[in-house]
């Protein structure tokens, strides 16, 4: 399958950042991260019960999303001078769009294609002066959506990308108000000492290491048994109204 870039922008916050929140000091922790870009990608049939839905207005509807999920979120670019912090000068992240020639069952069911997930997936391999986060939105003939993020670890992990994705899936329903803000606080208690900051070496090249790669699927029925158990270790009081998704279900039982 072959994957081609329609187009790239750069998203901004749909409100400026205020003065006192451009720049924020990353903590000791985000300091001993390898300054590396790590994601997820997320994969989506087409929507049997609303087919036909027109891919410009999905992305549209992305977009503009997105750009209300910024106002909490500061996006901005990585400085290593003085200190080392995030200035969050609104230029935004970067949201992709591209085009696959094949069938989303084909990647799905066929064993894994290394090049054909970067090619899904594609981000900087430097984060200074680059956007933090990188968004590609790929599109199949039938109809079917894969969407990647990329974010670079010295700002989140798979917590905070959780975070910033269910915000995003709210505000794309229309629910903005009800999404949970972050915190940006914890510089404070975890300051950086010039003693924990680390200069990485560049990457290294695997060259003609073997390299060996686990595929874990669940099928209907398991995902289901799952969700059960989930209602049971719930609180009483919560049990009747928990409805978990196959995401959640699954990271929680890994």
């Amino acid at each position: 399958m072959k994957v081609e870039v329609q187009w790239k922008k750069l998203v901004k916050p749909s409100v400026p950042t205020l003065n006192d929140q451009q720049k924020w000091k990353l903590t000791s922790m985000d300091e001993l991260q390898m300054p590396n870009y790590v994601g997820v990608i997320f994969y989506y049939r087409d929507n049997a019960e609303n087919p036909g839905v027109d891919i410009s207005q999905r992305l549209h509807q992305m977009e503009e999303s997105l750009s209300k999920t910024l106002t909490l979120f500061y996006p901005g670019r990585y400085v290593e001078d003085d200190g080392c912090f995030i200035d969050c000068n609104d230029l935004g992240v970067e949201f992709v769009h591209a085009k696959v020639d094949g069938q989303i069952d084909q990647l799905l069911h066929g064993d894994p294609d290394m090049d054909l997930l970067d090619h899904l997936s594609q981000f900087p391999t430097n984060i200074v002066g680059n956007p933090l986060v990188v968004i590609q939105v790929n599109t199949f003939e039938c109809g079917g959506s894969a969407i990647a993020l990329r974010c670079t670890h010295k700002i989140g992990d798979v917590y905070t990308m959780a975070m910033f994705i269910n915000s995003w899936a709210t505000a794309c329903r229309g629910n903005v108000d009800v999404t949970v803000c972050p915190s940006f606080e914890l510089s404070s208690l975890f300051p950086v000492k010039a003693s924990t900051i680390v200069n990485w070496p560049p990457p290294r090249i695997i060259g003609s290491k073997e390299l060996i790669m686990s595929r874990f699927r669940f099928s209907g029925d398991a995902i289901l048994k799952l969700k059960a158990l989930a209602r049971v270790d719930a609180k009483d009081s919560m049990a009747k109204n928990f409805q978990p998704s196959r995401v959640e279900v699954v990271l929680q039982d890994s």
